[in-house]
């Protein structure tokens, strides 16, 4: 399932939602659907656990995603893990969570570990952004969310968000721009199947500002 440069992003304003694809076309065609399980669990307290289906613009199956692994405590820091199958069961790979830990430095990171192929890794924004977020953005920030919770403000101030998403040989393969809320695909060889599960599952944690209170998963 070879696939070239593309851009992807959610549509909300559809039901189900969709991650629409714009670029060179591939075997999932233009548009992939996102539907949570019907028997999928109630969210844990952590909100990590996650189920769902993608189906293609015709109704066709594409892949499931499912929890193996939900995530643990800031102090343990134990990653969320789950696991992308085809329509017929087999694994195609695994996308994990790691949160920062508690009083320690560091950034949540996003890994896609292929069946066949090489893993990406991904940190949520950029080390420089981060060393002005702590002393300027995050003050920033609870202020506007005071006068928000007053009725006098708009919201909050986002933490750094981008994510580019690199193999062992630091070549990156897929970027997250966090101000145009899209995903850019820059290399070919990842199965989109995994890079649709991956933005599905990336949405239902940092939704983007169209998706509602809960994003498309808690709706």
């Amino acid at each position: 399932m070879a696939q070239g440069r593309a851009t992807y992003v959610m549509n909300h304003t559809v039901h189900p939602p969709a991650i629409v694809r714009d670029g060179a076309p591939d075997a999932l065609g233009p548009a992939v659907r996102l539907s949570r399980d019907a028997d999928s669990p109630a969210p844990d307290r952590l909100r990590s656990t996650r189920a769902f289906h993608l189906h293609a613009e015709n109704g066709a199956p594409v892949a499931r995603v499912v929890t193996t692994q939900p995530l643990g405590s800031r102090l343990g820091g134990r990653p969320a893990v789950y696991e992308v199958l085809d329509p017929s069961g087999a694994p195609l790979g695994r996308i994990t969570l790691r949160r920062r830990r508690a009083f320690r430095p560091g950034r949540r990171r996003w890994t896609v570990e292929p069946v066949a192929g090489r893993a990406l890794r991904g940190y949520e924004g950029r080390l420089l952004w981060w060393a002005l977020w702590w002393p300027v953005g995050l003050p920033v920030s609870l202020v506007v969310l005071v006068t928000t919770l007053l009725g006098e403000g708009d919201g909050g101030i986002r933490p750094p968000r981008r994510i580019i998403w690199r193999d062992g040989s630091h070549r990156a393969h897929l970027v997250f721009r966090a101000v145009a809320e899209e995903y850019r695909l820059l290399a070919p060889d990842v199965d989109p199947r995994l890079v649709n599960s991956l933005i599905a599952l990336h949405q239902s944690f940092d939704r983007s500002e169209g998706a509602g209170a809960g994003g498309w998963y808690g709706e």
